[in-house]
C-alpha cells in the first residue's frame, strides 16, 4: 500500500518533498488527481512502511499536510481513499 499526502500549496508539497529526501524516505512526485478535489496541484506519494516517520519529520518541520489519501490498486487502477487514524 502507498500513501498520498496533499497540500495546500505548492510551496508546502516541495519543501515537505525536501525535508522527506534529507531523511532518506522514498518520495514520489505526481500531479494531483482530478477526484481529490481542489489542493495544490502537486502531492506526494510515499509507502506504507515509511509513512509514519515520514509524517514525523513533516510535523517537526511544522509542515501541514492538507489531506492523507491510501492509494488501493483495483483492476489496474488507483483509488484514493481518505485516511483514517
Amino acid at each position: 500500500m502507498e500513501y498520498l499526502l496533499t497540500f495546500q500549496n505548492t510551496h508546502y508539497a516541495i519543501h515537505s518533498e525536501k525535508i522527506l529526501i534529507k531523511n532518506k524516505i522514498p518520495v514520489s512526485v505526481m500531479p494531483l488527481p482530478t477526484s481529490l478535489g481542489d489542493f495544490c496541484g502537486i502531492c506526494l506519494r510515499i509507502a506504507a512502511p515509511d509513512f509514519i516517520d515520514g509524517r514525523k519529520h513533516l510535523s517537526e518541520a511544522n509542515l501541514p499536510v492538507e489531506g492523507i489519501f491510501e492509494i488501493d490498486r483495483v483492476n489496474h487502477e488507483r483509488t484514493y481513499t481518505r485516511w483514517k487514524p
